[in-house]
């Protein structure tokens, strides 16, 4: 993709979310949340309208709709991830709970 300013807060909220992706599939949720708010800012200041019509004027809507593409789909895969990693924590939990009333009724 060519190197246009107007591209940059796209650019920024893709590299952001490729950050995000790397964060997920390692686990590191902490870090995924304080980034998520970062991008989450960023992608606000895209719904501008003087914004939208710079892209449109310098003829750049198809470049920012593939952006968006892959920033949509790389969002659907940080669903999917977050999905599997709620379900193994409450998996984890719920076996937590059942030791921990072993526990109890092994103490009595």
């Amino acid at each position: 993709m060519e190197n246009n300013a107007l591209l940059d807060p796209l650019e920024r909220a893709l590299s952001q979310s490729r950050a995000l992706l790397s964060l997920a599939q390692a686990g590191d949720w902490e870090s995924f949340e304080t980034l998520v708010q970062q991008r989450q800012q960023g992608l606000l200041s895209l719904n501008d309208q003087e914004y939208l019509e710079s892209l449109t004027m310098a003829d750049l809507e198809a470049k920012a709709a593939e952006v968006i593409q892959e920033i949509q789909s790389i969002n659907q895969t940080l669903s999917e991830l977050a999905e599997v990693s709620r379900e193994a924590v409450a998996s984890e939990l719920r076996h937590s709970n059942r030791a921990a009333k072993a526990i109890d009724a092994y103490g009595r």
